[in-house]
């Protein structure tokens, strides 16, 4: 994922928060028109798309994912999940790096 990390950073997509575990990255997905954002930390964002942390392209975060949410397993496409948008507005971008 570092590489990803790497485009979106250097779009301005990546910023640093604090949460309860402290300070943390978290990816911007949204701006809307009255200045509030949509945005996910690195941490959940992991733990959604972890099975393709070793080669995150465009097609493979499009595709469905395996995750574990407490102690309940899921199985969920990036559209499901609303990320499709952002993923395909990433493409458009040239974020994903072959």
């Amino acid at each position: 994922m570092n590489q990803l990390y790497l485009s979106l950073n250097e779009a301005g997509l990546m910023f640093k928060g604090h949460t309860d575990q402290g300070e943390v990255d978290f990816i911007l997905l949204e701006t809307y028109e009255d200045g509030t954002t949509q945005s996910v930390d690195v941490n959940t964002f992991e733990m959604l798309f972890g099975d393709v942390k070793g080669n995150p392209t465009y097609e493979a975060l499009s595709g469905s994912h395996t995750f574990k949410l407490e102690d309940t397993q899921y199985t969920m496409t990036a559209g499901e999940m609303g990320y499709q948008k952002y993923f395909d507005q990433w493409k458009e971008q040239g974020l994903f790096k072959s």
